[in-house]
């Protein structure tokens, strides 16, 4: 009787519910979109996962093809260690960020099988994904990616690969021991000998560094990081010119990286504007530089690899304009992390001040005053400093692989579909607990105790 009545009351209740929004075009109107969405809701994150569990479980969300757009690009570690304490689990999960679906992984067995299926798991696509977007043209890409004969002249190629294959090759063989490693190593010695001293760091950091009355300098940590490694890096791999080019690189260049989330995720061009501009003012610049002489670049430092790149690609008949392309994603991958790696280690190494005395100590045989004698005493005999740098590693490094899934996969038993992309993000691997992760992100801290301790 009880039952009865009351459910003579709810279903009196929604009738008078649909008769109010029947009678109100505006609520109609609302209602309506809040039907279809709660339906659309309930079988994406609801009904589809139980019918089919061999799919990822994507991360549930409420504004259809946005996704977790907008989180992902504010703080993709955040959204994902989210999404693994939401999941609680280790299995493969997905999300959607502006109508792309992303596969995340972050277990080490399900990793280990991502790179085994390289039959069906692209790197080369996705690099050639990136390529593109930075304007590299359609038919030099397919020029770069075609088989190349195994007795061609220059680089070696007794596999028969293609260009863009072998330069993982060529960039190898330019960290061989010897005389490409030595100019290499030569060129990093020999900028940072002229650089770090007082009177070179107050005239190359005077626009955003503040002058004590008593000649010290006060300079912001993150933007020196960021200068000296780029200028670094600059000098090291291209020589001097570049920044004889275009001495405000060391600033073009941050304004496009700090944007550069939106080439690798193919942010639309009507809302990458600044990125773009950004990336045009560098790419600007190595064209320029391709119109000094290859004698004089190199009489100014330029190394092996890059000469190398130049030839190779110029034998290919491939233009200015798209070598420019090809030394621009080399100079994004020399310094996008040198310069983030670069801050964490100081600041942290700055908040503990006990493991600067270490330090001190350990690295002191390598000098004699303030000059770097015994570079090899550095990578030989300073586990501490070592351990320091592989933690910093651990807590602040956001990178990440990534693979296109060219046909339909199984990792860790879920399918990947084709046309999407595999994330596997390296911090998640590192760190094991997702509370352990935001402690790490919110207090950007070292455990001294643990650097102290040799790794074994």
């Amino acid at each position: 009787m009880v039952y009865e009545r009351l459910n003579g009351h709810v279903i009196s209740a929604l009738q008078d519910l649909l008769t109010t929004v029947k009678n109100h075009v505006l609520l109609r109107g609302i209602a309506l979109p809040f039907m279809v969405l709660l339906v659309w809701r309930l079988w994406r994150f609801t009904i589809s996962p139980y019918i089919y569990p061999g799919n990822p479980t994507e991360l549930p969300y409420w504004i259809p093809v946005i996704g977790h757009g907008f989180a992902f690009f504010q703080s993709a570690d955040s959204l994902i260690a989210k999404a693994s304490n939401y999941f609680g689990t280790k299995e493969p999960f997905s999300l959607t960020v502006f109508g792309n679906t992303l596969y995340i992984v972050t277990e080490p067995h399900n990793t280990t099988e991502v790179y085994k299926n390289d039959d069906t798991l692209s790197f080369e696509m996705f690099v050639q994904d990136l390529f593109r977007s930075n304007g590299y043209s359609e038919q030099v890409l397919k020029v770069t990616y075609m088989k190349l004969p195994r007795n061609k002249p220059g680089f070696p190629n007794p596999q028969g690969v293609s260009f863009g294959s072998f330069v993982q090759q060529m960039h190898m063989h330019q960290l061989y021991p010897g005389n490409n490693l030595q100019l290499l190593e030569d060129n990093f010695r020999k900028w940072f000998d002229q650089s770090l001293s007082l009177p070179e760091l107050k005239r190359a950091c005077s626009q955003f560094a503040a002058i004590g009355t008593d000649g010290s300098i006060h300079i912001p940590l993150g933007q020196w990081c960021s200068e000296i490694s780029m200028r670094a890096g600059e000098a090291a791999f291209f020589g001097e010119m570049l920044s004889q080019i275009n001495p405000n690189l060391t600033s073009d260049f941050p304004a496009f990286d700090d944007l550069g989330w939106q080439v690798l995720y193919q942010y639309p061009s009507f809302l990458s504007g600044r990125m773009s501009a950004a990336r045009a003012r560098v790419q600007s610049t190595f064209k320029q530089y391709l119109e000094v002489p290859q004698s004089q670049r190199t009489a100014g430092g330029a190394i092996w690899l890059i000469n190398a790149m130049e030839d190779e690609a110029k034998a290919l008949g491939v233009c200015a304009g798209d070598i420019a392309v090809l030394w621009f994603n080399n100079y994004w991958v020399i310094s996008t992390n040198t310069r983030k790696v670069a801050f964490w280690l100081l600041a942290n190494l700055l908040h503990t001040p006990s493991l600067v005395d270490v330090v001190r100590a350990e690295t002191a045989p390598a000098f004699e005053g303030d000059k770097l004698v015994n570079l090899s005493h550095l990578w030989t005999n300073c586990p501490q400093l070592d351990n320091i740098w592989h933690e910093t590693l651990r807590l602040c490094s956001n990178a990440a692989s990534v693979r296109r899934v060219d046909r339909d996969t199984i990792i860790g038993g879920k399918l990947m579909r084709e046309g999407n992309r595999i994330m596997i993000p390296y911090r998640q691997l590192y760190l094991t607990h997702t509370s352990t992760v935001l402690t790490a992100i919110a207090s950007a801290l070292i455990d001294s105790a643990r650097l102290i301790r040799v790794r074994r």
